[in-house]
């Protein structure tokens, strides 16, 4: 059976790989940059199938396909196997999943329907900090011209209690073989990135930030932007924190207990900032009423 299971992968992908990776991770927690990091130091060559169904086979439903970091021309439907040319055996597999959050029991079934279990090597969590993430992200669904405050909201307080989810994963540190990588450290210290590649047991081939990635529109803020040096990723807060829905995101999320409990663990400095800004906006605000 599994001879039988990993020859029906050669034949899908059109290359048998070593060794696969797999990423989850929300969305605007700088997850392509993550990835074609991760491509950039493979130096057997790579393939990533971008954000596949779960529960599904990865080589029939991704929403993208990469080949030794770049793009490829390929439309869903079309085989994987007729843009690997390229690609010798041996190469590395990743396989990305969006905005969903895998438990143990996840890891430990059939996630990925059509690759073994065996052949992923590290299943990679990936988180950014709150401040940044919410600003990112509700900055992101305001673009989308034909949604009004209140749906942008909903929009956001839906994502949050998925952040959570993932802030929880990520608390429970490495086990089943997950790696947490936190977006903030890794765009800030190159020293984070070599500890991360030598986990992933990949060599330091190109420890850089890169280009900015296409995914998702890009940046939402510096729409010009081409590489990731000329990003002020660490203080999209500061952007956003006079925009009255984000302030509402803010004072939302300061009233999760668990998701504020998280982030005194996790990223102490943003759940200092957001407890100083709810003490300034004085919320929840208390009103004597007369009988």
């Amino acid at each position: 059976m599994k001879d039988t299971t990993y020859q029906a992968l050669t034949k899908s992908l059109g290359f048998t790989p070593q060794r696969a990776l797999r990423v989850f991770g929300m969305r605007r927690s700088g997850n392509h940059a993550i990835i074609n990091w991760i491509l950039r130091n493979t130096p057997r060559g790579s393939v990533f199938l971008n954000n596949c169904t779960v529960g599904q086979p990865a080589a029939e439903t991704w929403r993208s396909v990469e080949v030794n970091a770049k793009r490829m021309p390929i439309k869903r439907g079309v085989p994987v196997s007729d843009v690997t040319a390229s690609v010798s055996d041996g190469a590395l597999l990743v396989v990305s999943y969006e905005d969903f959050i895998p438990d143990p029991d996840d890891i430990g079934a059939g996630l990925t329907s059509d690759v073994p279990r065996d052949l992923f090597s590290a299943n990679i969590l990936l988180y950014r900090s709150f401040m940044n993430w919410s600003a990112s992200l509700l900055r992101k669904v305001q673009a989308n011209e034909g949604l009004d405050s209140l749906v942008c909201l909903r929009v956001m307080m839906a994502a949050m209690d998925k952040y959570r989810e993932m802030l929880e994963a990520a608390d429970l540190g490495s086990q089943e073989g997950r790696i947490v990588i936190n977006y903030d450290h890794w765009f800030a210290r190159p020293a984070y990135r070599e500890q991360v590649l030598q986990s992933l047991r990949l060599p330091v081939i190109d420890n850089t930030l890169g280009q900015v990635q296409p995914y998702g529109g890009g940046s939402s803020f510096q729409k010009t932007a081409t590489t990731a040096e000329d990003l002020s990723a660490g203080a999209r807060w500061r952007e956003m924190v006079n925009d009255p829905s984000y302030q509402i995101v803010l004072l939302a999320a300061a009233q999760d207990a668990e998701l504020v409990a998280l982030m005194k663990k996790l990223m102490p400095n943003d759940a200092e900032m957001l407890m100083a800004y709810l003490d300034q906006a004085q919320f929840p605000y208390h009103v004597e009423v007369e009988e």
